[in-house]
């Protein structure tokens, strides 16, 4: 079997990993890739972004399976453009892919098939979205439409605050045209819940749980991040919890699915906040997460690729779905100015022990590094996710760290805290205060 993967970061490394692993994969290629997947696959020099050079390259190499990682792609259409040539990908078509496109679709979905979620109004207007925050109760939450690599979210605790953000997203335009519209969604209190599902056209069938750290730094403190690190499993995930979930936000989902007509065969991935009414959707990502794919596919027994292609069957009904009862916990590594502007081009040095923890415990997903002239360097802003795995989140807390200590670069930077307050004793109920790693994020 020959497969394409799309992307170039932790997340497309640790894809590859996990097709690695299938003796039935003979083949895999990526496209960016970094110097981490060129270990694996074979790297094409394709942005992720170019659908046109994709399309004519997959039409050359004729993969069986394609799985894109990153949401721009699949938003962009990639799925329907590969499927004028019969060829499979693992993931949504263009118009299911607005999921995550817009936030202002994605709410009148949720509003449309009573799904919990936040009060929220969309605008176009800066001044009228400036007149509605006045009078809406505070804290608010102010999003950015479309597309912002997870950064185009504020909270506003005050009238200042949210007039500053409606400015920098509607007028500066600091997430370029995602700004175009804006949300203003009232404040959730509760712990926020990573939810992963697989869709086809007739079922979906829940793949996982974790938490993630959106902050760039300890205590949840500073500006938002694509993501600062991960772990699972949750404490919260109950099979009371579980069904709930299920039946409020999954299962109407894939039914907003059949009723929308959306062609969705794919992970699907529900930002949820639980709060003590219940869960609560924040947000829907079209895509495996990041870091979050990162913790969980060290879990799967089942090979990635036959999951992917029971998918794209519409086969997930005779799918046997095996998960290892492990416990992952996922750092990431920063660039030095992440995430305003990183420094690019520090050399890196990794250790001999890197990506093999104590009783292959751990490994070290690559993200935004490149070779030049045999020398690896740093070429983004998340550089790598050390991760570890063992049978409780205190022993796959010291694998991850262990893989960090295997990575030297200057200004590398990264979260001390990724999964501190769990690891020493299990989270309570609702009623207690949440801990701040597991506080409120937009």
């Amino acid at each position: 079997m020959k497969v394409l993967v799309v992307g170039g970061g932790s997340r497309e490394h640790a894809l590859c990993w996990s097709l690695r692993q299938d003796p039935s994969v003979e083949k895999i290629y990526v496209a960016p890739g970094n110097a981490g997947t060129a270990l694996l696959a074979d790297n094409l020099p394709i942005a992720a972004a170019d659908i046109d050079s994709l399309v004519r390259h997959a039409r050359e190499l004729r993969p069986d399976l394609t799985v894109v990682g990153p949401e721009a792609p699949l938003c962009a259409g990639i799925v329907d453009a590969f499927g004028r040539h019969n060829l499979p990908v693992f993931g949504p078509a263009r118009r299911a892919a607005q999921l995550e496109g817009s936030k202002v679709w994605m709410k009148e979905i949720a509003q449309r098939y009573g799904i919990p979620t936040a009060e929220a109004r969309s605008f176009d207007d800066p001044r009228e979205a400036i007149a509605f925050s006045r009078g809406f109760p505070f804290p608010q939450v102010i999003k950015a439409d479309g597309l912002a690599s997870g950064k185009g979210v504020f909270i506003a605790t005050d009238f200042t605050q949210s007039r500053h953000a409606i400015a920098a997203l509607m007028e500066r335009r600091l997430y370029g045209s995602a700004g175009h519209r804006i949300l203003i969604e009232a404040f959730l209190e509760g712990v926020e819940l990573s939810a992963f599902a697989l869709f086809d056209a007739k079922q979906y069938t829940v793949l996982g749980f974790a938490h993630d750290y959106k902050r760039i730094d300890d205590g949840d403190r500073g500006p938002n991040t694509g993501g600062m690190g991960a772990f699972l499993p949750s404490p919260l995930v109950s099979p009371s919890l579980l069904r709930q979930i299920e039946q409020s936000i999954f299962s109407r989902l894939h039914a907003a699915c059949l009723g929308e007509k959306l062609d969705y065969r794919g992970v699907l991935y529900a930002g949820l906040m639980m709060t003590r009414e219940g869960p609560f959707l924040l947000e829907i990502n079209v895509r495996f997460g990041d870091p979050e794919a990162q913790v969980l596919l060290p879990t799967l027994g089942t090979p990635l690729s036959e999951i992917a292609r029971a998918v794209c069957r519409d086969d997930l009904g005779d799918l046997r779905l095996i998960r290892h009862p492990l416990s992952v916990v996922g750092v990431v590594i920063a660039a030095s100015g992440y995430p305003d502007n990183p420094r690019l081009g520090d050399p890196i040095t990794i250790s001999e022990s890197a990506g093999s923890g104590a009783d292959r415990q751990g490994t070290l997903f690559h993200g935004a590094t490149k070779r030049d002239q045999g020398s690896l360097q740093v070429a983004g802003g998340r550089v790598f996710t050390a991760v570890g795995w063992g049978d409780h989140l205190a022993e796959a807390r010291r694998q991850a760290y262990a893989q960090v200590d295997t990575v030297s670069f200057p200004g590398m930077h990264f979260r001390k805290d990724i999964a501190a307050f769990l690891a020493g004793r299990p989270v309570g109920d609702l009623s207690a205060d949440p801990p701040a790693l597991l506080s409120h994020r937009p």
